[in-house]
């Protein structure tokens, strides 16, 4: 017996005609994608904002994550470093304190800030390289502990459209606004 192939447009043995999608099928098709595609575009650019500053939160939480694991292997007691005036050699000096706790360069980036500023070369560290401002606390064992809202880190920018996100004691994020509005501002 011969074996019947089978496709999307083939001739039936009984007949002699092609059988197969008719030109209403393939216009309904194209239609129903023209439809789906005008809903997910305008969309696009919200979603695109919603996973910048989902990414940028989940850097914000490794950083806070390696500050704690620094602090519980330092005696409790917060980096000391230069000035953030100083500029490269305070991105330098954080971006390193916190590379045996797995923190890279690209961790300390926000996505969106880093798309505003025109995705510059990550070759050199500059102050540009941190997006995320470290708090300065003193030398003493336990100050960065001591306040729970306390900002262990602040972004550089309003880059979500709330004003700049915070990163407290607590590992809690939340946008600047917010922190007004819960002080009463």
């Amino acid at each position: 017996m011969p074996k019947e192939e089978t496709s999307f447009c083939s001739r039936s043995p009984a007949e002699n005609d092609f059988t197969g999608f008719t030109l209403l099928e393939a216009v309904a098709v194209v239609a129903i994608l023209a439809i789906l595609v005008a809903f997910a575009i305008p969309n696009y650019n919200s979603w695109l904002a919603k996973a910048s500053q989902a990414r940028c939160m989940a850097n914000m939480r490794s950083i806070h994550l390696a500050l704690g694991t620094h602090l519980n292997d330092n005696k409790d007691v917060w980096p000391q470093g230069p000035s953030p005036l100083e500029g490269g050699p305070w991105a330098k000096f954080w971006i390193r304190v916190l590379e045996p706790q797995g923190i890279t360069q690209q961790t300390w980036e926000c996505p969106a800030i880093y798309r505003m500023m025109g995705k510059p070369s990550r070759d050199a560290i500059t102050a540009e390289s941190v997006h995320y401002v470290p708090t300065m606390f003193d030398d003493l064992p336990g100050t960065a502990r001591r306040w729970p809202t306390q900002p262990w880190l602040v972004e550089r920018a309003d880059a979500h459209g709330s004003g700049a996100l915070i990163c407290f004691t607590d590992g809690s994020i939340k946008p600047f606004r917010k922190v007004l509005a819960e002080q009463g501002f």
